[in-house]
C-alpha cells in the first residue's frame, strides 16, 4: 500500500507513541513523492521540532562512480556511535540507497544487524528492487505514492511526447528504437549542460566570496566536490528519465486492468492508445528492457551503446 506523506508520518508517529517503532525503515517512491521531506518530518516528530539537525546524519552518492562507497557507510556508523547533541534518537539516513556498492551494502548490513544505541536507520530510494534481499528483510517498507502536485522537468516531458508520437506514427520498430534513443541522448546532454552551468555559477560565487579568506585548499576541495555532485545529479536525472518511460508503460497496463491510479495522468490519452495496441505481456517485457538499462548504467558499459541496445529491445518489433 502506498501512502501520502501525511499518512506515512501519521503511521510512524503512532508507532513511536505506542513503543512499536522499528530500528530500520525503507522509504521508497518516485522522484517528487517527498521522501526527503518525510525523513526530516519524521526526525522532527521523534525528537521535537526545536531540535537542530546535527543528529540527522545523511549520506548520498558522492564518489566519482556516483556510488555510495564503504567509507561513507563507516563514517555514518561512526557518527551514530557518538554521543548525540540534543536529539533523543539519532538518525542515519542513506539517500539513493540503490547506489550502495556491494562492499558498502555489506557494511551497512552489519549496521542494520547491530544498530548503535538510540539510533534509527532510514534507507531512501526510488528503486527498492535494486537493494539486497538481506537489507530489505531488515527494514519496514514505507512506500510513498506520487505527489498530486508533481511536475515533470522539461526534458522528461519532451521525451514522453517524443516516445508517444514515434510509437503512434511508426509503431514498434528498429527505426523507432533508434529515433527514441537519439531523443533520449539529446535529453541527457541538455540535462548535463544545465547541471554543469548551475555548479559553475556556484563555484564562481564561492571563489568571489572566499578567495581572500582561505589558502585555496577549501576552494579546491569545493570544486572537486561540485564535480562529483555534478556526476551524481546527472546519474539520478538519467535514471529518472528511464523511470518516466517505465511509468508510461505501467499506466498502459493499469488502464488494461481498468485502474484509475495512474503515475502520469496528464498522458492518459497516449497511454490509452498504447494499451489498445499492446498486450500486457508485451508491455511487461518492454518494461523489463528499461529495467535492464538501469542495470547497464551501473556497469562499465559505454552509455550510448547501453541506450541503443536496451532501446532496441524496448521499442523494437519485439518477438
Amino acid at each position: 500500500m502506498a501512502f501520502s506523506i501525511e499518512q506515512a508520518l501519521d503511521y510512524l508517529t503512532k508507532a513511536h507513541r505506542h513503543g512499536r517503532l522499528a530500528h530500520a525503515f525503507l522509504f521508497s517512491g518516485p522522484r517528487g513523492s517527498g521522501k526527503r521531506r518525510l525523513v526530516e518530518q519524521f526526525f522532527n516528530a521523534i525528537n521535537g521540532d526545536t531540535t537542530d539537525q546535527l543528529d540527522l546524519h545523511q549520506i548520498e552518492p558522492e564518489s566519482k562512480s556516483c556510488r555510495i562507497i564503504v567509507n561513507q557507510v563507516r563514517e555514518l556508523e561512526s557518527a551514530l556511535r557518538m554521543r548525540s547533541n540534543r536529539a533523543s534518537t539519532k538518525f542515519g539516513v542513506v539517500h539513493d540507497a540503490d547506489r550502495l556498492m556491494p562492499q558498502a551494502a555489506n557494511a551497512f548490513l552489519k549496521t542494520l544487524e547491530e544498530p548503535p544505541a538510540h539510533s534509527l536507520l532510514v534507507l531512501v530510494t526510488a528503486l527498492p528492487g535494486a537493494l539486497l534481499d538481506t537489507v530489505l528483510s531488515r527494514c519496514i517498507h514505507v512506500q510513498l505514492r506520487p505527489s498530486a502536485n508533481r511536475k515533470l522537468i522539461a526534458e522528461e516531458a519532451n521525451l514522453l511526447v517524443t516516445v508517444a508520437t514515434v510509437i503512434e506514427k511508426e509503431g514498434f520498430s528498429v527505426v523507432s528504437a533508434l529515433r527514441i534513443a537519439g531523443a533520449f541522448q539529446e535529453a541527457l546532454n541538455t540535462i548535463r549542460k544545465r547541471i554543469e552551468a548551475e555548479h559553475d555559477d556556484l563555484l564562481k560565487k564561492d571563489q568571489a566570496a572566499y578567495k581572500q579568506a582561505t589558502d585555496g585548499t577549501w576552494l579546491e576541495q569545493r570544486e572537486e566536490r561540485l564535480g562529483v555532485l555534478t556526476e551524481s545529479r546527472y546519474v539520478r536525472s538519467r535514471a529518472n528519465l528511464v523511470l518516466k518511460i517505465i511509468e508510461w508503460f505501467g499506466d498502459a497496463i493499469r488502464l488494461q486492468k481498468s485502474s484509475s491510479m495512474l503515475d502520469l495522468p496528464e498522458y492518459h490519452e497516449s497511454s490509452s492508445r498504447l494499451a489498445e495496441r499492446s498486450t500486457t505481456t508485451d508491455l511487461v517485457n518492454r518494461i523489463g528492457g528499461l529495467q535492464a538499462l538501469i542495470d547497464y548504467f551501473s556497469k562499465n558499459i559505454q552509455e550510448r551503446v547501453a541506450i541503443e541496445v536496451a532501446f532496441l529491445r524496448v521499442f523494437g518489433p519485439g518477438k
